[in-house]
C-alpha cells in the first residue's frame, strides 16, 4: 500500500518544480521589462535636465532685455567709470547695443598761466562727428564692461538736455563747422573733438 501512495507521487514533484521555474521566468521577464521601461525613463529625465541647464546658461543672461524701456533713455556705466546715455538694446545675450549716444564732459577753463581748472558744470556731448575720431552713433558694448544700466526718467536733466539738443539741431550737429573748427585747432597744435557750444548743451 505504502509502495502504490509513493509510485502515485512520484511523477507529481517534476510538474511542481516545472510550475516553479515557469514562474520564475514569468517573473524575470516582468523585472527585466519594467527595468528597461525604468531606465530609458531615467535617461529621458537626464537629457530633459541637460537641455533646461544648456537652455539656462545661453539664454539666462538675455534675461535683462525685458526690464529695458524701448521709450526711454538709458545710462550705462562702464566698470571704467564712463557713463554713456542712449538707446539700449542687447545683442546675442554675451553685448550690449547702445545708439543715440551721449556722454557728459566737466567743463574747464585755462588761465593766463596755463593752469587748468574745472567749474563745477558739465556739458553733454552727442557722439558722433564732434569727436576727432568720428565715430558712428552705435556703440557695441561687452557685457563684462557693463556695471550696470538704468532706465531714465523724461523730466530728469539728461533727458531734458538731449531733448533740448535734438531740438536745436533737427538734423544732428553740424558737421562741416565741427570738421572745419578741428581742423583749424589741428592746424594750432590744440586739436580737441568737443565742437562749438551750438552742438552740446548743459544738463
Amino acid at each position: 500500500m505504502d509502495f502504490m501512495n509513493r509510485s502515485e507521487q512520484g511523477p507529481s514533484a517534476p510538474v511542481a518544480a516545472s510550475s516553479s521555474a515557469a514562474r520564475g521566468n514569468s517573473r524575470r521577464k516582468f523585472d527585466n521589462k519594467w527595468g528597461r521601461i525604468g531606465g530609458v525613463a531615467l535617461m529621458f529625465a537626464l537629457t530633459i535636465l541637460v537641455v533646461a541647464v544648456i537652455g539656462l546658461l545661453i539664454f539666462g543672461k538675455g534675461s535683462q532685455s525685458k526690464f529695458v524701456d524701448s521709450k526711454k533713455y538709458q545710462a550705462v556705466f562702464l566698470t571704467n567709470g564712463q557713463v554713456y546715455f542712449g538707446k539700449l538694446k542687447e545683442v546675442a545675450g554675451d553685448y550690449f547695443k547702445l545708439t543715440d549716444i551721449y556722454y557728459l564732459t566737466q567743463n574747464t577753463t585755462t588761465s593766463t598761466s596755463g593752469q587748468t581748472t574745472t567749474d563745477g558744470n558739465y556739458t553733454l556731448v552727442k557722439l558722433g562727428c564732434q569727436q576727432i575720431h568720428d565715430p558712428t552713433d552705435q556703440m557695441v558694448i561687452e557685457r563684462s564692461q557693463v556695471s550696470f544700466w538704468e532706465n531714465l526718467q523724461d523730466s530728469g536733466k539728461v533727458v531734458t538736455s538731449i531733448k533740448t539738443f535734438n531740438k536745436q539741431n533737427p538734423n544732428g550737429p553740424d558737421c562741416s563747422q565741427v570738421s572745419s573748427q578741428t581742423q583749424a585747432s589741428s592746424n594750432s597744435g590744440s586739436a580737441t573733438g568737443n565742437g562749438s557750444s551750438s552742438n552740446t548743451t548743459k544738463p
